[in-house]
């Protein structure tokens, strides 16, 4: 099964190199005239697709690889999450390889219900572009990754205005997707903790294989999977269009970002940095 958008048809004279996944799985790269061979690259989309697999579940497709064209930023899109074969222009990298393979996961292999859900797909498709970092190079997602993004936005009251469900039309789209949407995911994580977060959308991907489902049900199954209140949250961050409450903004260990708690002060959440970070089957 295949949502419309995701099809593609590439007719060039390509230079096709062929390889395998760890367990067999056909790699397939065809690279248009001018677009240069990229073997470096093409050699690290195994160990991607192996690290996507053990926080998603199984790949979910026949065959992988990529069409690269040649071309620049002025031709239109970089990249694309063309279905089981990502389709990238001028070259690609281990981000834009992770961000356009997640997305064979969260939004091919499980599509939206309809483009309200977008979130499904573009959230976690940039998301997992920190998990890869934390993955390969050791990054402190709380003190780095969502440290920076908190003090960048926190004063900024246009970047909160967009929400990450039902966001409507206008260039501010992605942008909301990308950076709020991932800012969330991390702040659900440390509310849930890795087991029941991770748990969750290993669930949702055999739930709803091949199939469609939306930002709703997501957001039922991971306080069902997390046995967690998770109304509050969810309001606040991906139906709101303000700076989420502290409680919301500090959860678990990213209490400890909170200003007001290197004062002795501040909310429960920052005080009581375990309370949200507890691991839940």
């Amino acid at each position: 099964p295949m949502a419309t958008f995701l099809s593609t048809i590439g007719i060039d004279k390509f230079t096709m190199r062929t390889s395998e996944l760890s367990d067999g799985t056909p790699v397939i790269h065809a690279y248009s005239p001018g677009a240069g061979v990229r073997p470096e690259e093409e050699a690290q989309l195994p160990e991607i697709i192996d690290f996507l697999a053990s926080k998603f579940g199984p790949y979910p497709f026949s065959s992988a690889g990529a069409i690269v064209i040649a071309g620049n930023d002025d031709d239109g899109p970089n990249a694309l999450e063309t279905q089981s074969r990502p389709t990238y222009q001028g070259g690609f990298s281990d981000v834009s390889m992770v961000h356009e393979n997640t997305h064979q996961w969260f939004g091919n292999s499980v599509s939206l219900s309809d483009w309200r859900d977008g979130c499904l797909a573009e959230c976690f498709a940039q998301y997992a572009g920190q998990l890869w970092d934390e993955e390969k190079h050791g990054a402190d997602l709380d003190n780095g990754f969502y440290r920076s993004m908190v003090e960048e936005s926190t004063a900024d009251p246009d970047f909160w205005t967009t929400r990450l469900y039902d966001p409507g039309k206008g260039r501010e789209l992605a942008s909301a997707l990308y950076s709020k949407g991932s800012m969330m995911l991390h702040a659900l994580r440390r509310t849930v903790g890795d087991t029941a977060f991770f748990g969750t959308l290993k669930r949702w991907q055999r739930d709803h294989r091949y199939g469609n489902a939306s930002w709703p049900q997501f957001e039922a199954l991971m306080g069902n999977v997390s046995g967690k209140d998770l109304t509050g949250f969810f309001g606040a961050w991906a139906h709101g269009t303000t700076v989420p409450e502290k409680k919301y903004l500090f959860p678990g260990s990213l209490g400890s970002l909170d200003p007001a708690a290197e004062h002795g002060g501040g909310t429960a959440a920052a005080r009581d940095t375990s309370s949200g970070s507890g691991d839940h089957t």
